[in-house]
Formats: structure tokens, C-alpha cells, sequence
């Protein structure tokens, strides 16, 4: 049976992968991740918190500062980089 499946070719895995490769990496998505593992974070420490006011101000800081770090460090860094 193996002789009937056609693999493809190189260059096809290649543009394939790298199209993969900008979605997956793309601000939205990484927000989006930022977005759930804030969510993740403070649903974890919801014994630590006395009231749900707390806790919505405890995933806005925790969002806005892991959103802040990735720009400010990882963004600013690679738009740096890429202008050497």
C-alpha cells in the first residue's frame, strides 16, 4: 500500500509549515494565550481572595502585565533586532 500514497513534495511541507508557523505566532494568538493563562492564574488563586471584585482586579493586572511584558520585552526586542 505504500507505493500508492504520493508524497509531497519538499518545497510544498516547507510553505505549508512556515504558513503553520506565522499563524500560530501571530499577536492575536499570543494574546489570546496571555488572555487564558491570566484566566488559569486567577482561577487557581481564587482561595486567596476574599471577593469577586478582587479577583477581576487581580486577572486585569495579571493580563495587563503579562501583556505589557511580552510588548515592551519580547516585541520591542525582536523590532530592535530586525532594523540591525
Amino acid at each position: 500500500m505504500r507505493f500508492l500514497y504520493k508524497r509531497p513534495k519538499v518545497e510544498l511541507v516547507y510553505e505549508e509549515l512556515t504558513d503553520v508557523m506565522d499563524v500560530m505566532a501571530s499577536d492575536f494568538f499570543i494574546f489570546l494565550d496571555l488572555l487564558v493563562f491570566s484566566l488559569i492564574f486567577t482561577l487557581f488563586l481564587t482561595p486567596v481572595f476574599h471577593s469577586l471584585s478582587l479577583s477581576i482586579f487581580f486577572f486585569i493586572g495579571c493580563y495587563s502585565l503579562f501583556s505589557s511584558f511580552y510588548y515592551f520585552v519580547v516585541k520591542r526586542w525582536t523590532i530592535k533586532r530586525d532594523q540591525f
